[in-house]
């Protein structure tokens, strides 16, 4: 099949460039615009199944619509005194850090007087849909097409007490949106109130020494979008630059130099086209973001497929062939070892698409498109570029048809000749031949015994995550250091307080209450009052130094528990007291719809951060808490369902834990199956796996290292989606190395005998790979100059995993364990380690001969 692929290209090889360069432009100029096409959000990828998606579902039914207020894209919420769980919000806090007595007179005034009535102008005329670019004005608009749905403010009879700070040093006014948090629509409205709080009009009237800053989850939202797309712009120039630079050095051709990168970068274009058409058609889906992975990832392993390809056809050309006949058997020859490269590559990270987080579905599933698209450009565009170029692609160096042996690459008294003599990295791999010859055991456990620490740490540490959205971000950004804000002067929990939703069986409930349900008032207050006194005493055990549930809010206490929420309640008058308990009713139980007095809500406030870990892992402590507390003949029937920022991400932890491990083990079997397919060598295929997935611990153990010792007292954790990526792109393209080098050893082992025929493949593809690898890992280390901490964690990871399989597994571990091997050292074991037949042949000989 490779041959007459060769044959093809060599026949026809502009109409090769062109028939993919027509497809590649019309692929690109007709693809839909990804707005709206490629998919927003985290948590919005979690399973149906998930607790959080759950108590989303049920919260919709429970609290039909009323007043007008609509839940984001369109669907409608109910009436409540705290914030909608399935919007967003943004966080105007204004403190002072130097006045004990806290805020004064004047700075409540500015506040009333000239900050709410600027922001009631943007909440008029700010739309929903709209173009984040195009500003059309402050003209006031429809209601219903408005983004912000309300405004909450200090001086609020409702909620005006929980909008100051047990110091009083602090007021906080919030903007209730209708969209979610991580959706475009709010960079409008954050880049005007961000534009507002700095305005020269504002600043003027602030009393001096107020201090004003911006936060809430669509704040955050923004933050993170706008640094996932600058992330994206900077990776791709750097990883274009640093591969242009490095094919330069490797090749000190330029129009060689050209040949992948113009190969690569047209395929990348094509891919991300394709994806968008397949999403458009409803095929796969796509994830904003998606797109720095499938660069990164298609840009190292599609350079690597053209160096290999490259680096035969020059050992063809220099064997005396010519420029059409060296490209044929160049495909003939690296064509199989490509396409089984690139398959495994393919397959392993597919196998990303079996797991239950949506995002690891889309990447596996997009990333093997684009390495399937790459190595398709390798066989077939390349090998047309470089027959084109003919000898005008080795300029400076002007290569003739049929060169002589004896001539050299590179005129004679030039400045690259005498560096192409030096042949230093060529030497190098000898030498690390020479030596693995002489000391294979010492090497090969020396190698081991100073990787197994790093290993170690890496093994032990990769429960040890971080699921902050804030701590991804750069500090100086306006979401982190309003929130820093916030928690200097409010509970660190008050930004995204844990809602529980408890529903009951309606018949259940008619048994206990002799004919009422919740939706009766003074039933559903009694019952309430009951479950908070039972809550309360069993919190007292699950408060800890570093972890407390500072606030209850509920039907009975809807501003919590606080002394100055419960010096509100009691300053209303007759009237505003009348209303308030019906709005405690209507937001705190289901009173309307379908469950109507089935269904009961609990807001707690934590003292830890919604995303830090405390949080998390005590949030299954409170749900059984939770439990506990319902009447023991109504708890057995009752659920417990949990939602906001915290409960999303317990549940995107526990899913992707779960993933971890299922990919983990498919990927390790899908690779194994392909290198068994090829190598036929199921003992020494095993070896290989086992090497790859050590060096996948090291790897892990320096990442962690680096960036603990980056920020000992703000360390975290590594981010959450680092393992998973780490693990199957360094087992599926690790392996590629390992192909490459077995398949030569399979060769030249048929020429040299077992064990010199590996250090012969040593030798001979040592350059090429260590290219390879230099390269590969380069691309991925781009992505540490993005503004995330995740991709920062990630790009070093993967390029320090890279690095550590190009110059120690592969040419040293790899090595080494087959001189062993096949030399006998294991004895009558070798057989079923893999060892050639005539050298365990001899080793079970030489044995028989020692026992005798």
């Amino acid at each position: 099949m490779y041959r007459r692929i060769g044959e093809s290209v060599t026949r026809f090889p502009i109409f090769t460039i062109g028939a993919w360069i027509i497809v590649a432009i019309l692929a690109i100029a007709m693809a839909p615009e990804r707005d709206g096409i490629w998919q927003e959000g985290e948590l919005a990828f979690l399973p149906e199944d998930a607790i959080s998606s759950q108590a989303q579902h049920l919260f919709r039914k429970a609290f039909p619509p009323t007043n007008g207020r609509r839940f984001s894209r369109g669907k409608r919420a109910g009436s409540s005194v705290q914030r909608d769980p399935l919007g967003s919000n943004i966080v105007i806090v204004l403190f002072r850090e130097n006045r004990p007595e806290g805020l004064s007179k004047e700075d409540r005034q500015f506040i009333r007087e000239d900050l709410v009535p600027q922001l009631e102008k943007i909440r008029d005329s700010t739309p929903l849909g709209y173009e984040i670019e195009s500003d059309g004005g402050y003209e006031e608009i429809p209601e219903s097409e408005r983004v912000v749905q309300g405004i909450s403010t200090p001086h609020d009879k409702r909620i005006g007490a929980l909008l100051t700070s047990p110091d009083e040093r602090a007021e906080i006014v919030v903007l209730e949106l209708r969209t979610e948090f991580l959706d475009r629509q709010n960079g409008l409205i954050v880049d005007r109130l961000e534009e507002l709080i700095f305005s020269s009009d504002l600043l003027q009237n602030k009393p001096i020494g107020l201090a004003m800053a911006l936060s809430g989850s669509a704040t955050v939202g923004r933050d993170l979008l706008r640094a996932e797309a600058d992330s994206a712009a900077r990776t791709e120039t750097f990883t274009k630059l640093l591969v242009i630079t490095l094919l330069l050095l490797i090749y000190r051709a330029p129009l060689l130099a050209l040949v992948p990168l113009i190969t690569v970068g047209l395929s990348v274009e094509f891919t991300l086209a394709l994806l968008t058409h397949l999403a458009e058609a409803g095929w796969i889906g796509v994830f904003n973001g998606l797109q720095i992975y499938v660069t990164v990832v298609v840009y190292g392993a599609g350079v690597d497929y053209c160096l290999f390809l490259i680096a035969r056809y020059k050992e063809e050309l220099d064997s005396g062939h010519g420029f059409s006949e060296a490209i044929t058997m160049s495909i003939r020859k690296v064509g199989a070892a490509l396409a089984t490269s690139a398959g495994t590559s393919i397959v392993g990270i597919g196998m990303m698409s079996f797991a239950e987080f949506g995002k690891f579905r889309q990447a596996g599933l997009a990333i093997s498109i684009g390495l399937f698209v790459a190595a398709c450009f390798a066989v077939t565009f390349t090998p047309a570029l470089l027959l084109l170029l003919r000898n005008w692609a080795f300029w400076p160096d002007i290569r003739k048809e049929t060169p002589k042996t004896e001539e050299g690459w590179i005129p004679a008294a030039t400045l690259w000749k005498k560096l192409n003599e030096q042949q230093w990295l060529d030497e190098i791999w000898n030498l690390t031949a020479q030596l693995l010859k002489k000391f294979p055991g010492r090497i090969f456990l020396g190698t081991i015994l100073t990787m197994l620490p790093l290993a170690i740490i890496g093994f032990t540490n990769q429960g040890n995550l971080s699921y902050g959205l804030l701590t991804d971000l750069p500090q100086e950004d306006t979401s982190v250091e309003g929130a820093m804000a916030i928690q200097e002067h409010f509970p660190a929990g008050v930004t995204g307080p844990v809602i529980t939703l408890i529903r009951f069986d309606q018949d259940e409930l008619k048994k206990q209450f002799e004919g009422d349900d919740l939706s009766d008032l003074r039933t559903s207050n009694r019952f309430c009052e009951e479950m908070t006194a039972t809550i309360e005493a069993s919190l007292l055990d699950l408060n800890e130094p570093d972890f407390r549930v500072v606030d209850i809010r509920n039907q009975m206490y809807p501003l919590g528990k606080s002394a100055a929420a419960l010096e509100h309640l009691d300053s209303l008058k007759i009237g505003e007291r009348r209303l308030q308990q019906v709005i405690k009713h209507k937001t705190y139980t289901s009173t309307r719809g379908p469950l109507a007095g089935q269904v009961m809500r609990m807001d707690f406030i934590f003292s830890t951060d919604p995303f830090d870990r405390n949080s998390i892992l005590k949030l299954s402590e409170v749900e059984d808490v939770v439990r506990r507390a319902i009447p023991e003949s109504l708890r057995e029937s009752a659920e417990v369902f949990t939602l906001g920022p915290t409960a999303g991400i317990r549940d995107l932890k526990l899913s992707t834990d779960r993933d971890r491990v299922l990919i983990g083990v498919l990927v390790v079997l899908a690779v194994y199956i392909m290198l068994v397919a090829l190598l036929r060598q199921p003992a020494v295929c095993g070896y290989l796996m086992v090497s790859v997935v050590f060096s996948y611990f090291v790897a892990l153990g320096m990442t962690f290292i680096v960036f603990y010792l980056r920020d000992p007292a703000g360390f975290t954790g590594i981010d959450w989606k680092v393992p998973i990526y780490l693990f199957t792109i360094l087992i599926a393209m690790g392996e590629d190395y390992n192909i490459l080098l077995m398949a030569r050893v399979d060769e030249e082992q048929k020429r040299h005998g077992p064990v010199e025929g590996i250090l012969v493949a040593l030798t001979k593809t040592g350059s090429i790979i260590s290219s390879c690898g230099i390269i590969m890992a380069g691309t991925f280390a781009s992505l540490m100059i993005g503004s995330l901490l995740g991709m920062a964690q990630l790009g070093f990871a993967l390029a320090f995993g890279v690095l550590l399989d190009t110059f120690i597994v592969r040419p040293i571990l790899v090595p080494a364990y087959l001189i062993l091997l096949n030399s006998g050292k294991f004895g009558s074991l070798s057989r079923f380690l893999g060892a050639k037949e005539q050298t365990a042949a001899l080793a079970e000989e030489a044995n028989s001969k020692a026992e005798s």
